[in-house]
């Protein structure tokens, strides 16, 4: 079996076959100085294989993987997906995971494992923390970048910078896709912009309807209409949002956070908080600072 060496060759040689190939083709990157801001463990390309499998309890990085060809699989701890051409994934840290391919139609992909802070807060901020799955995207020109960098250097110090530019042009495609919506109607916008205002004060629904002039079914039918979810629903998220926040860069009490928001008090909120994230404010705030350690 011919062993590929590098991504370079591999461009070179125009691949249609993958019969003479390693299943996985993988470079590692020396980590060098561990306080980089973007630490990229390896990335690669996995070539059709039936019986290609990756199980972990507890991810140490994140990982993104856009699926070039072929058919895979996803289980993760709540759901589980069929991943097919087009599709990319963004698995989280910590995450327990596990994915492999079709047995009869095994699936081509190109990956990247890496850790970074500033990339959790961007994921966070973007609304990506709670997604697995994005459909309809193409970063297939995002990962060429990033093979090619393995010709400059292999050592993480003389890439992240380069490496970090192209994982945020990544994400933000991930992004554009979760965010894809039909065009809101005026009434939508101006719901939205009173449910946001309501983020740190007791606005309640009805006002917002007597503010409007419309009565509650239609504001929670024009609204779950362009944003897909009701308007209770959207300003939790929000507040949730927020809370982490305020949790990773902050030394605000919880008790503080809770009023803040507008939380009956502070039980309840943690209550609301752990059903969002699996985890109490106190448990995010220590795992987001050990992180911050690291």
């Amino acid at each position: 079996m011919e062993k590929y060496k590098t991504f370079e060759f591999i461009n070179e040689k125009d691949v249609t076959n993958y019969s003479g190939l390693e299943n996985e083709v993988l470079t590692y990157i020396d980590r060098g100085d561990k306080s980089a801001p973007l630490i990229i463990e390896c990335f690669g390309i996995t070539f059709p294989d039936k019986n290609y499998s990756i199980k972990r309890a507890s991810s140490n990085y994140f990982i993104i993987e856009y699926i070039v060809d072929g058919i895979g699989h996803l289980k993760t701890k709540n759901h589980q997906y069929v991943l097919t051409k087009g599709n990319a994934i963004l698995l989280k840290p910590r995450s327990s995971h596990y994915y492999y391919s079709d047995a009869n139609n095994p699936y081509k992909k190109y990956w990247i494992n890496f850790s970074s802070d500033i990339f959790n807060q961007i994921i966070n901020e973007y609304g990506l923390d709670e997604i697995d799955v994005f459909k309809n995207v193409d970063l297939s020109d995002e990962f060429s970048e990033l093979f090619h960098l393995e010709k400059q250097s292999t050592k993480n110090d003389r890439i992240y910078k380069q490496a970090s530019a192209i994982i945020f042009k990544m994400i933000m495609k991930l992004a554009e896709t979760v965010n894809k919506k039909p065009k809101e109607s005026s009434l939508a916008i101006e719901i939205q912009n009173k449910l946001d205002d309501a983020i740190t004060s007791n606005v309640s629904i009805e006002s917002i309807c007597a503010d409007l002039y419309i009565s509650k079914s239609k504001l929670m039918r024009e609204f779950k209409k362009y944003y897909k979810q009701t308007p209770h629903q959207y300003l939790l998220n929000r507040k949730i949002s927020y809370a982490k926040t305020l949790l990773r860069n902050t030394n605000y009490p919880i008790k503080s956070i809770s009023d803040r928001l507008n939380f009956a008090d502070e039980h309840y909120f943690s209550n609301v908080f752990k059903s969002k994230t699996s985890k109490t404010p106190t448990q995010y705030r220590e795992d987001t600072t050990n992180i911050k350690k690291h």
